[in-house]
């Protein structure tokens, strides 16, 4: 028998797999995201995966380690975002993942504003003669 090296569960050695069957699923679960967001942005640094779906960049170095990633390597992309100017690293996204929520959550309360019926309708001047 070997352990799993995510929980230390028991799995048999003649396992093709470093994981329990529950470490495994979690494991491919957060691969999935990765793939999802690479898709849509192709030439994304570890990093910018990393601050935009919230996996740790430990894990999704090991997924390049284990090959199932490649990292390219792109010290040419450096961008501030454009609320705070912390530097993004990122050549697809204009803010920060912490000013993004930020501006999304001013948006939506504004969005609530004017869904209030009554703040919502026209008013017009009625012309007199």
């Amino acid at each position: 028998m070997k352990q799993c090296l995510k929980c230390g569960k028991l799995i048999p050695d003649n396992s093709i797999r470093d994981y329990c069957d529950i470490c495994y699923e979690v494991y491919e679960k957060l691969f999935d995201k990765i793939r999802d967001y690479l898709e849509e942005f192709p030439n994304a640094t570890a990093f910018e995966v990393s601050e935009y779906t919230g996996i740790d960049l430990k894990i999704i170095k090991g997924f390049v380690n284990e090959g199932r990633l490649i990292e390219i390597e792109n010290e040419s992309v450096n961008v501030t975002c454009k609320r705070c100017g912390a530097l993004i690293l990122s050549k697809y996204h204009e803010y920060c993942p912490k000013c993004k929520k930020a501006l999304l959550k001013e948006l939506n309360s504004i969005k609530g504003y004017f869904a209030n019926k009554e703040r919502a309708q026209m008013h017009y001047k009625k012309r007199t003669k």
